[in-house]
């Protein structure tokens, strides 16, 4: 057999409290996003969306998805170890919950929270034309899509069913 070589020994550093983080307003309240979202739920999500496992654990991963983009991970700050903080995530559920948020708005949001995070936006910047982007006759390459996304279904075609 053939070694395939060495995986997951860089783990991704979060951002400090310096960083500037991507905020979104839900039920007029504002939240700021604490973590960062595993990549594997974003391949629990591809596989729930292409049937390949159940609906249910690409519910789960949606969900997982806001847990972490709202919990501020344990860290160290000045020196001193800062513990979870998952109050910004209890806010947004309690308030989710109080307002009987609907299905389609969560879901919306969470491929919102993953998007971001990959760097693939849900839609069009609204100060860019509208219609395809110019290239030349010489253009192969796509518009900087991670590789490991370049697969994925658009999330229209995800909420369009």
């Amino acid at each position: 057999m053939a070694q395939l070589g060495s995986f997951g020994a860089a783990a991704r550093e979060a951002a400090g409290p310096a960083a500037e983080r991507d905020t979104f307003e839900f039920c007029g309240q504002q939240f700021e996003v604490q973590g960062q979202i595993p990549p594997m739920l974003m391949l629990q999500l591809g596989a729930a969306a292409s049937g390949k496992i159940e609906e249910t654990e690409g519910m789960a991963a949606l969900w997982e998805a806001m847990r972490c983009s709202l919990t501020a991970p344990e860290r160290v700050e000045d020196g001193q170890t800062v513990s979870v903080d998952a109050s910004e995530f209890q806010r947004f559920y309690k308030l989710a919950v109080a307002n009987f948020a609907d299905l389609p708005e969560l879901i919306r949001l969470a491929m919102a929270l993953f998007e971001a995070q990959a760097g693939r936006p849900t839609a069009q910047r609204p100060d860019s034309p509208a219609g395809s982007l110019p290239t030349s006759t010489s253009s192969s390459g796509s518009l900087s899509t991670h590789p490991g996304l370049a697969h994925l279904r658009p999330v229209s075609e995800v909420l369009a069913g």
